[in-house]
């Protein structure tokens, strides 16, 4: 077999001490996660696409991301808890060594704020060519600097739409080591009031803002989308916990994949789709939406980490997984790239139309995420660009091109904290 889910020689759930392991399907489905972002954001600038009717028969499974591909923030969130939170659950359940919190809360700096301010400090040194953007205030500078978006009463807003799941990724990093004091299988019963405070958070955010963008954002924020990690940590405790070797070797983990991505569709054509007009308004759904979509995105990720053989058909052929590996640069700037084609040129680019107008778009932010990269090897000269052979242990692809792709793509999959 070319890959091995099992990087180790115990299974998950063995009772027996583990060490990390490398998934290459869940790194690919970060990046599916990160595609579907950018096709979302794909059709908001550009309304007119629909394949429905275009494309017989399959048109509606095409669509689907265009549609609904702000789903992928969600998927991001349960990757997220059930990834940081394996190791935790690991050492809970006496599997594991403990973590050391001063490395896990290093490793999560350099995970989200290098790629940002990068951005940050390019965006604001362009400002007078970014024709959207504009110099910042102290005040909204500093808030910038510490990613303080969306919050009180008159929230500043962050200067690039995408950067307000950012502040929220961080809010989780910096709650886990404290989850981790109940992640003993009997104790974890006490994140049901911690859903359910989030539940009762987002239907009191409902109730209090009429802004549809608004409430999207403040609803968001912890604990707005705290079930969402808290579901994907209860996923990693449950695999520590059980013995899933024998689903490794049977197709229920297919079945599960299978039901959850119908599952997926059903949700958003079924519920979020007939009722989209009204869902940012206060619609049930919105409220319950982490929890819902929540637990089955887990049934997906849960799925993909046990061993499912789809899922690594689906998610770790070498173009998906390399969008893994790039998965968030390719978040971070795939919105600046798109606004800035239509601003800086609005009747060659405005007047494209269909696949030319998406092939270039893509080249587009290719193009820019290829400058990011080569400026990385210029600063660091002595990293290889691309990942060499994958190792058996848990450092993988990451140590291969950490130096390179860290202030491009710092959430190249290293999936232990520890």
């Amino acid at each position: 077999m070319k890959e091995q889910i099992l990087q180790q020689s115990e299974r998950p759930g063995s009772g027996e001490k583990q060490g990390p392991r490398y998934v290459e399907a869940l790194t690919g489905l970060r990046g599916v996660a990160a595609m579907f972002v950018f096709l979302f954001h794909y059709a908001y600038f550009n309304p007119a696409v629909d394949l429905r009717e275009s494309i017989p028969l399959v048109g509606t499974v095409f669509q689907f991301p265009f549609d609904f591909g702000f789903m992928g923030v969600d998927l991001f969130f349960v990757l997220s808890g059930f990834l940081l939170s394996l190791p935790f659950a690991r050492h809970a359940q006496d599997k594991g060594p403990a973590i050391d919190l001063k490395r896990y809360f290093r490793r999560r700096v350099l995970r989200v704020f290098p790629a940002y301010y990068v951005q940050l400090f390019l965006v604001l040194l362009a400002g007078t060519w970014f024709v959207v953007y504009k110099p910042l205030s102290g005040t909204t500078l500093a808030a910038h600097l510490v990613m303080f978006f969306n919050i009180g009463s008159e929230p500043i807003r962050p200067m690039i739409g995408v950067w307000w799941t950012l502040p929220v990724e961080f809010s989780f990093y910096l709650l886990l080591p404290l989850l981790a004091l109940i992640m003993k299988p009997r104790r974890w019963i006490a994140a049901i009031p911690l859903i359910a405070a989030s539940v009762a958070y987002r239907a009191w955010a409902a109730g209090q803002f009429d802004n549809s963008n608004v409430l999207m954002l403040v609803a968001n924020h912890l604990p707005g989308s705290l079930p969402e990690f808290l579901l994907g940590a209860t996923a990693a405790i449950i695999t520590q916990r059980f013995d899933h070797s024998k689903l490794a070797s049977g197709r229920w983990l297919d079945v599960c994949l299978l039901v959850s991505i119908g599952l997926v569709g059903a949700w958003f054509l079924l519920v979020v789709g007939p009722n989209g007009e009204v869902y940012w308004q206060g619609h049930w759904s919105m409220i319950i939406a982490p929890c819902g979509l929540g637990m089955v995105l887990t049934l997906l990720v849960w799925s993909v980490y046990n061993g499912s053989r789809l899922g690594r058909a689906l998610f770790s052929n070498r173009v998906v997984h390399f969008l893994g590996l790039i998965s968030y640069s390719l978040y971070l700037w795939h919105f600046v790239v798109m606004q800035q084609m239509i601003m800086l040129w609005p009747e060659r680019f405005g007047n494209m139309t269909g696949i030319p107008k998406f092939l270039m778009t893509m080249a587009a932010v290719c193009g820019c995420l290829d400058f990011l990269l080569v400026c990385g090897a210029a600063v660091f000269p002595t990293a290889p660009i691309l990942p060499k052979k994958r190792s058996s242990g848990v450092e993988g692809n990451d140590r291969a091109i950490k130096a390179t792709m860290a202030s491009v793509a710092p959430n190249s999959p290293r999936y232990s904290p520890s």
